[in-house]
């Protein structure tokens, strides 16, 4: 499959009085009578707007702002304003000012799901924890952190109440979500009362978190912490917490990105094995092909505890695709249980691939080894080119019919048996 992204970057910035030139062409070309859509596909496009919107802007003055538009997209839009609560650089008194709003309407709190707070500093959001005590009974996500890195947000404990993690569980006990954004925490232990802190947590997701203090004892939390659900960015020592506590033990869903070296992760791989069911994983840079061979490491972690694995994805992150490192990808694991091994394949600015010039033997092997006795329940295998492209270059891109074709010609066994999707 074929995934075509924009990179427009900044010489393809337009003025605005070609955008506004560009407008009036476009208005002048225009039928008469304008074509319209059905409800529920607009309805579906604004779910995924309020899914994708920034963390730094305010979601529920965004998609107000949308309801304004039409009456088709009112409702909807209404909708999704309501179910959530941004609280992005406030401070103490701004604070009170927003919750003295919502005490006006206080039917408002049931509606809410999803409650985000973007500060550099930690102090406002105990502030906030306190005053939201029992009145969110529906929230399923909260959302902590910076807006972006190099900024951090602080917690630094003399900013908070001594019981601040009591006044977490008190007004988010109902949480299963809970995503982490360039936190900084003076230690894991305070990090592991804030996990601990809610009781149905279900998925955790970090991005730029650290430590300042990372040693933990061994075990102290495990027996409070289950949750199955990790997606990992940039944030190694999360990894080391997992396994160092034991509490990686009962992760089904793993997503890993840039967090920590392949021995850790394997660690952490090993530790989740008999529970393990997903493993998502991103390999950067770019390597020395050469010297990779088929019974050596690879690419990956060491998948040879994870019997239960059902479903494997992987990103190449390389600038340009190589089928010597697509091979090098492949577990060297054998997993009697995987069902789904699903490569996503980045190709960067370069937009045209010559497929002649592709390793035919590297497609031999991935042929050879995905159709032999290493993955004996392997019925889905997915290969993903994803292009990002300046817009000019956007039909430069291969189209899918003819990557399909490559795809089909370079591996029969797998074409052959209908596994190759």
């Amino acid at each position: 499959m074929i995934e075509r992204s924009e990179w427009t970057g900044s010489r393809t910035q337009t003025s605005s009085a070609l955008a506004k030139k560009v407008a009036e062409q476009q208005r002048a070309l225009s039928p008469p009578r304008s074509i319209e859509l059905p409800v529920e596909l607009w309805w579906g496009i604004i779910d995924l707007v309020a899914d994708e919107i920034p963390s730094y802007m305010d979601g529920r003055n965004e998609l107000r702002e949308l309801a304004r538009v039409c009456r088709a997209w009112y409702t909807r839009c209404r909708f999704h304003a309501e179910e959530r609560l941004d609280i992005i650089e406030r401070d103490k008194k701004e604070v009170y000012r927003l919750i003295s709003r919502l005490n006006e309407h206080p039917e408002r709190y049931s509606r809410i799901n999803s409650v985000r707070f973007v500060n550099d500093k930690i102090n406002s959001f105990g502030s906030f924890v306190i005053l939201m005590a029992g009145k969110l009974p529906q929230v399923e996500t909260l959302s902590c952190g910076n807006r972006h890195s190099p900024g951090l947000c602080e917690w630094i404990p003399g900013q908070l109440h001594t019981q601040v993690f009591l006044h977490v569980r008190v007004a988010f006990e109902s949480v299963t979500t809970l995503r982490l954004c360039f936190v900084r925490f003076p230690s894991a232990m305070v990090f592991g009362k804030l996990l601990c802190a809610l009781p149905h947590l279900a998925s955790l997701v970090c991005e730029g978190v650290y430590f300042k203090n990372p040693g933990v004892i061994p075990g102290t939390t495990r027996s409070l912490l289950q949750f199955g659900t990790l997606d990992l960015l940039d944030s190694r020592c999360i990894v080391d917490f997992l396994i160092e506590t034991g509490v990686g033990a009962f992760l089904s869903h793993v997503i890993i990105r840039r967090s920590g070296d392949l021995e850790a992760c394997s660690t952490l791989v090993r530790v989740a094995a008999l529970s393990l069911s997903s493993f998502h994983f991103t390999i950067i840079g770019r390597h020395d092909l050469r010297t990779f061979n088929e019974s050596g490491p690879g690419l990956l972690p060491d998948l040879t505890p994870a019997r239960n694995l059902r479903i494997l994805f992987i990103v190449l992150g390389a600038f340009s695709f190589d089928s010597r490192e697509l091979a090098a990808a492949l577990p060297r694991a054998s997993l009697p249980n995987l069902d789904e091994i699903n490569i996503t394949a980045m190709q960067v600015r370069k937009t045209k691939i010559k497929l002649d010039k592709l390793d035919d033997f590297s497609y031999s092997q991935i042929d050879r080894i995905l159709s032999g006795p290493r993955f004996p329940a392997l019925q889905k295998f997915t290969l993903h080119l994803q292009c990002r492209v300046f817009r000019c270059n956007v039909k430069d891109v291969l189209s899918e019919t003819i990557w399909r074709t490559h795809l089909s010609s370079k591996l029969p066994l797998l074409h052959a048996s209908g596994r190759l999707l």
